[in-house]
C-alpha cells in the first residue's frame, strides 16, 4: 500500500525503519533500489526483499528494519504499524487473501511519503546534512572523525537534484488518483518547491479532494500558496516538529525563533476551519536536551490551544545515540522520571487521561539501557562544539545538565571512559548500527 522515497532518492520500506539496519529495498542483485533506476511500483514489490519482509511479518517475525516500532510497542506507546493498520486496516483482508505462499502479493500505491530533497531554514541539534544542507558549515566540528563529511559528499548534499526527474513526476501524475494519503517531510516540507508542485498536480488531476494531506513540518512559516492549496485536499493533518517551549526550542532547533512558532501555532489552532485541517499534534523527540523539561511544553499546550492535540506525538530519539535519555546517569534518568510522573499526576487529577500511555512510553524507554560514561562525554564534547559555534550555553537553559557539562579527570575517569567505549563498539558491530 505505502512507498516511502528518502533524501536522495532510495527506496525504502518505511521513514520508521531509515535508521535501523539495513531499511533500504533492494533488487534481486542486493543492489539498493533509488527511485532514478525508473522501476514500477510493481516491479519493487515483487523483490525478494519485499517477498522476504512480508513472509516474516505474516509469520509474526519482526524484520530488523523495523526495530523501533517493536521499541515503541513494547513500551507501551503507539507504534507507526500500529496507526497504519489502523488506517488502511479496510484493505488489509483483500491484500491477506490475495498473498502467496512465495510472499507475492498485488500492489496499488495508496499511501506516499516523500523527501524531496535537504532545503531547510533550520539547523537542528540532532540533525545531519543530509536532511538540512544547512548543517554543512558545521558538521565536520562536531560528528565524530569517521562520519566527518569530504568534498565529494558534501557537494551531493549541497546540489540535490534527483526530484528533478521527469519520470518521478509522470508516474506520480498517473497514479495519484489511487492515492488515499500523501505525506511530506523534509529537509521543511512547506518550503520546498516540489511539495508545493505536488500538491498543483493533484488539484488539477482532480484527485486532492481524495487525498488526505500531511506533514512533518518546524511550523517555522506557513506559506500563502499552501493555504490556498489545501482547502483542495480531503484533509490536512500536521505534525508540528516542536521540541520545547521557548528558548530551549530555539536552542535545539536553531535557529528558531518562539515569537514567531507561537503565532504559527496560534494560526492553526484559531483558523483550523479555514485551513481544511483535520487535525494538528506537536511532535516532540525526546532527548537529552528535554527530557527534564517536556511538561512545560505540554502545560502550554494545555492552556493555549483547544485544537491543537494537548499531549505532543513523544517520539524516543536513539541516533544520534550521545541524545539518547538512556544513557544519562541513573540520579538524572531518576530525577527525570520523576517530573515526568509528577504531571502524569497532576494530569490524572485533572480528569485529562487522553495521551498517558505517550507518558508512560517514554517512562519506560528511561528505565531501560544502561548508562554510558563514553557517550555522555560524547554529549559534552558535541554540546560544548555547538554552543562555542553558536555562542549559547546548555547550562543556563537546562541547568540541570551542568554534572554532565563538568571537565572529567584522573585515572578511573579515563579507565570508565574506555570501557564504556569497547562496550559502544561491541554494540554497534554486533547489532550492525549505525554511529
Amino acid at each position: 500500500l505505502h512507498r516511502f522515497v528518502n533524501l536522495g532518492g532510495e527506496v525504502q520500506l518505511c521513514c520508521t525503519a531509515e535508521e535501523f539496519r539495513d531499511s533500504y529495498i533492494r533488487q534481486d542483485s542486493n543492489q539498493p533500489i533509488n527511485i532514478s533506476d525508473g522501476l514500477s511500483d510493481e516491479q519493487i514489490g515483487a523483490t525478494k526483499h519485499m517477498r522476504d519482509t512480508r513472509l516474516s511479518m505474516l509469520n509474526g517475525d519482526w524484520p530488523a528494519a523495523c526495530e523501533r516500532c517493536k521499541l515503541t510497542e513494547e513500551t507501551g506507546g503507539c507504534s507507526r504499524r500500529q496507526a497504519e493498520n489502523r488506517h488502511f486496516d479496510k484493505h488489509i483482508p483483500w491484500i491477506l487473501e490475495n498473498t502467496d505462499k512465495d510472499g507475492y502479493a498485488p500492489v496499488r500505491i495508496r499511501s506516499r511519503d516523500y523527501r524531496l530533497g535537504n532545503l531547510c531554514n533550520l539547523r537542528c541539534r540532532m540533525c545531519h546534512p543530509r536532511a538540512s544542507k544547512l548543517l554543512l558549515d558545521e558538521w565536520n566540528e562536531v560528528a565524530r572523525p569517521r562520519l566527518r563529511i569530504g568534498a565529494k559528499e558534501a557537494a551531493e548534499y549541497e546540489n540535490m537534484t534527483w526530484f528533478h526527474n521527469q519520470q518521478l513526476w509522470d508516474d506520480f501524475s498517473a497514479h495519484c488518483h489511487d492515492l488515499e494519503h500523501l505525506h511530506f517531510a523534509g529537509g521543511e516540507p512547506l518550503i520546498i518547491p516540489e511539495v508545493q508542485k505536488a500538491l498543483e498536480i493533484c488539484v488539477e488531476q482532480g484527485a486532492a479532494g481524495d487525498i488526505e494531506l500531511t506533514f512533518n513540518t518546524n511550523m517555522t512559516k506557513i506559506p500563502a500558496r499552501h493555504r490556498k492549496l489545501w482547502p483542495h485536499f480531503k484533509s490536512v493533518n500536521l505534525l508540528c516538529s516542536i521540541d520545547a517551549y521557548g528558548e530551549l526550542n530555539d536552542y535545539i532547533r536553531y535557529p528558531a525563533k518562539w515569537a514567531r512558532l507561537a503565532r504559527n501555532l496560534d494560526i492553526i489552532d484559531q483558523q483550523h476551519e479555514e485551513l481544511n485541517l483535520g487535525s494538528a499534534t506537536l511532535s516532540v523527540t525526546v532527548q537529552v536536551y528535554n527530557i527534564f523539561h517536556l511538561h512545560e511544553l505540554i502545560d502550554y499546550c494545555r492552556e493555549r490551544f483547544s485544537f491543537i492535540r494537548a499531549i505532543p506525538n513523544l517520539v524516543h530519539l536513539s541516533i544520534p545515540d550521545y541524545f539518547n535519555v538512556q544513557h544519562l546517569p541513573d540520579d538524572l534518568k531518576q530525577e527525570a522520571s520523576e517530573r515526568l510522573q509528577a504531571l502524569k499526576d497532576r494530569l490524572i487529577q485533572a480528569g485529562e487521561t487522553d495521551g498517558l500511555n505517550q507518558i508512560d512510553s517514554v517512562l519506560t524507554y528511561l528505565g531501560m539501557g544502561e548508562h554510558s560514561p563514553y557517550l555522555m562525554s560524547e554529549f559534552k564534547r558535541v554540546t560544548d562544539t555547538f554552543d562555542r559555534l553558536r555562542g549559547e550555553s546548555i547550562t543556563k537553559l537546562v541547568p540541570e545538565l551542568s554534572p554532565l557539562m563538568k571537565d572529567s579527570d584522573g585515572t578511573g575517569d579515563k579507565l570508565k571512559l574506555a570501557i564504556s567505549r569497547a562496550r559502544w563498539l561491541g554494540d554497534k558491530i554486533r547489532n550492525r548500527l549505525p554511529g
